[in-house]
């Protein structure tokens, strides 16, 4: 697999999100797939994975993923990324903040044979938490 073939594997995976194909988005997925997310582990499993995304879907409706940077090294793929989208549904259990997110982020895919087997998440969360109105009131 070239590092070409690789970057538009790491694309897809994207286009996938943004077009809301989760059939797609799982067939792009090996069946042991395996995620850490901020350095730590996430799902195990491209099923787990295909429905942690449906979740997400369910929480933010618009949610949108726009690629900033992409560079591969051989099977392993970069990609800087914005996600923008509003809080419109249930989230991991809490209701809908109606707010707005704009955070960055940043995955490494590693791709094998036109599929991607692993990922390292990088999210700002902070941001995130904050911009839904999540974190404690600074009191200082």
């Amino acid at each position: 697999m070239t590092e070409d073939e690789a970057i538009e594997v790491a694309r897809g995976i994207v286009a996938c999100d943004n077009a809301r194909d989760l059939e797609g988005y799982r067939a792009l997925l090996w069946d042991d797939y395996h995620a850490e997310v901020n350095g730590a582990e996430g799902v195990t499993s491209g099923d787990a994975e295909a429905d942690s995304l449906a979740r997400y879907w369910r929480g933010f409706s618009d949610g949108y993923a726009a690629e900033e940077l992409v560079v591969a090294s051989g099977n392993i793929v970069t990609m800087r990324y914005r996600l923008t989208g509003t809080n419109d549904g249930e989230m991991e259990g809490r209701p809908a903040t109606g707010r707005k997110i704009d955070v960055a982020g940043c995955t490494i895919f590693e791709v094998e044979e036109g599929r991607v087997r692993r990922v390292f998440r990088y999210l700002d969360v902070f941001t995130w938490l904050g911009q839904l109105g999540m974190l404690p009131a600074d009191d200082t």
